[in-house]
């Protein structure tokens, strides 16, 4: 079985957080002006119209940018603290952090916007 050192595991730890607060920044900046198929937020509700479709996308990259932040904190914190399996810890904060975002945007849409996608 290959395995790296841990240097190696911290570095890739720390590229992937780096990674994901650059993609959320990007997202967050840039969002996908038009309804596409290709990227974004995209369910069924959220490509009904465009109105829908700016607000999940802008509400969802602002809550991926927060949790990539915490990503890269509690690795920092879990570094410093030298516990070890941080590739696990990495894995779950990420995987919480993804659903936290999705939960999160759809919660806010129930909120204001109806099934079919119009503002209430």
């Amino acid at each position: 079985m290959l395995a790296g050192t841990d240097l190696e595991i911290d570095l890739v730890i720390l590229f992937d957080c780096f990674l994901f607060i650059g993609l959320a920044w990007y997202y967050l900046k840039r969002p996908p002006k038009e309804i596409n198929g290709l990227y974004g937020f995209r369910t069924r509700r959220t490509m009904a119209n465009q109105d829908i479709w700016d607000e999940a996308n802008k509400r969802n990259a602002q809550d991926l940018f927060k949790w990539s932040l915490v990503l890269l904190g509690v690795q920092i914190i879990a570094w410093l603290l030298g516990i070890p399996h941080r590739i696990i810890i990495h894995l779950v904060v990420m995987l919480v952090g993804l659903g936290f975002a999705i939960f999160a945007t759809i919660n806010y849409l129930d909120k204001h916007f109806d099934k079919n996608g119009n503002r209430k």
